[in-house]
């Protein structure tokens, strides 16, 4: 028996069983043709080897297909979850990268207290104006105040501290315009009397403002001015009512055109606070003052009205010297 002989033996199994390939067939029959002891062979293998039905033949063609289907349909079950898994991944990818592009865009952190001042100025009325100069920044920043209590060495009690900062964006924003010295906050004497101390900056680092006894300085003119205007200006808005597209107007028709005549004389004077310089006009709006005849009409026309103009009035004395 030569070589290929006993490869055509091996493969006599697999042609009865028509599970050879074409190639493999076609090699076997060849051989078979000039080869009398191993086409003997193949005929005693092909009459042992019992024959497979129809009936058999159909039944694992069903099975097979059978099994064919159920690991196509794994197959596109297992595809579907990687896709889905995918998806999954890239979804929590994208959820976490908005979220920490939204905290890292939100995120402040407060100026050092060195880089901007806060001032403390008394009005006649006992009334304490805190002015923040923001030390010409652009940048856009937030003005935060926050109570706190501490324990006092020399009672045992507790003394009640306000702090006063300004805190910035991470990645910075910029305004077109630098910030606008302004007041910020009006407390009155009763207000000032419950605390014992204010701080620029945060409890981490701050330096004192004030002390519970310490003198305030006294406020210019002018933001006395300012805030007599103020003050006719907060009281006139009882008068006030809102239309449907949101302005607001005066009800009562002779206090409407003075009104607006009080908006345009307190911005005028505003921009004449020295603690409120250097004025930069970024509040965008820059009014001419009023003459005097015009402010005496206006103050004429406030108290037929009703309205009790505050103390102490600095045109008054004008008035009187008239």
């Amino acid at each position: 028996m030569n070589k290929e002989c006993g490869i055509v033996r091996d493969l006599m199994p697999l042609v009865i069983d028509d599970v050879a390939g074409d190639e493999s067939k076609e090699f076997v029959e060849s051989h078979l043709s000039g080869c009398e002891e191993c086409r003997t062979i193949f005929q005693e293998l092909n009459t042992d080897v019992p024959r497979k039905t129809e009936e058999e033949k159909s039944a694992e063609q069903s099975a097979f297909s059978v099994a064919a289907g159920k690991l196509k349909k794994k197959g596109r079950i297992r595809t579907l979850k990687h896709i889905l898994l995918g998806f999954l991944i890239a979804s929590i990818v994208l959820v976490a990268g908005l979220l920490g592009y939204s905290k890292l865009t939100q995120a402040k952190e407060h100026i050092y207290f060195g880089f901007y001042r806060v001032y403390l100025s008394e009005l006649t009325n006992g009334n304490v104006v805190f002015t923040m100069d923001y030390n010409g920044s652009d940048d856009d920043l937030s003005l935060m105040m926050e109570d706190a209590y501490e324990m006092n060495p020399k009672t045992g009690g507790q003394k009640k501290i306000l702090y006063v900062w300004l805190e910035k964006y991470k990645l910075p924003r910029k305004q077109e315009h630098p910030r606008q010295n302004s007041p910020f906050m009006e407390l009155t004497a009763d207000d000032m009397a419950e605390y014992s101390e204010i701080r620029q900056g945060v409890p981490a680092e701050y330096q004192s403002l004030w002390i519970q006894g310490q003198t305030i300085s006294k406020a210019s003119e002018q933001m006395e001015e300012y805030y007599f205007w103020n003050e006719i200006d907060a009281k006139l808005w009882k008068y006030g009512k809102e239309s449907y597209d949101g302005k607001v107007s005066i009800s009562d028709y002779r206090l409407s055109g003075v009104w607006s005549m009080i908006q345009q004389q307190m911005f005028a004077v505003a921009s004449t606070v020295p603690e409120w310089q250097p004025w930069t006009g970024a509040w965008g709006i820059k009014e001419e003052p009023l003459d005097q005849e015009t402010i005496s009409h206006m103050l004429s026309d406030l108290k037929e009205a009703g309205i009790k103009l505050p103390t102490p009035n600095p045109y008054e004395a004008q008035s009187n010297e008239e």
